[in-house]
């Protein structure tokens, strides 16, 4: 018999001498590790304020192109801004300028921001 199925043979008659004493256990906790698919973020644009529940699968250029009717400018005008809940107040907002990334990259959550400007020329 090899050192691992020594072990394992241990940890199998350790674990059913636990369950006789103790009994079966209820988890303490049930933790799902699952990726965040969709965030209900604020969109803000001139003053205003819209609640929006977004897909995080989709990518900045999706993103822009759902906004479009929201903000009235097309998504070649449209500068996009995301605020952090946490990291904003200590590094400011961050550009989305790059339209291929993913949504789900820059970790959004439930209650985060999304600041609209149109661009200057």
């Amino acid at each position: 018999m090899g050192p691992l199925a020594l072990i394992l043979r241990r940890a199998v008659f350790r674990y059913h001498e636990l369950v006789r004493h103790y009994g079966v256990l209820e988890p303490l906790a049930v933790v799902d590790l699952r990726p965040q698919s969709r965030a209900k973020v604020e969109v803000h644009f001139e003053g205003k304020v819209e609640v929006m529940n977004i897909r995080l699968d989709q990518t900045v250029a999706d993103l822009k192109k759902q906004l479009r009717t929201v903000v009235q400018l097309s998504t070649n005008n449209m500068r996009l801004y995301y605020f952090d809940q946490d990291m904003a107040k200590t590094l400011g907002p961050e550009e989305m300028k790059y339209s291929t990334r993913a949504l789900h990259s820059y970790s959004i959550r439930d209650g985060d921001e999304f600041h609209v400007e149109p661009k200057t020329k």
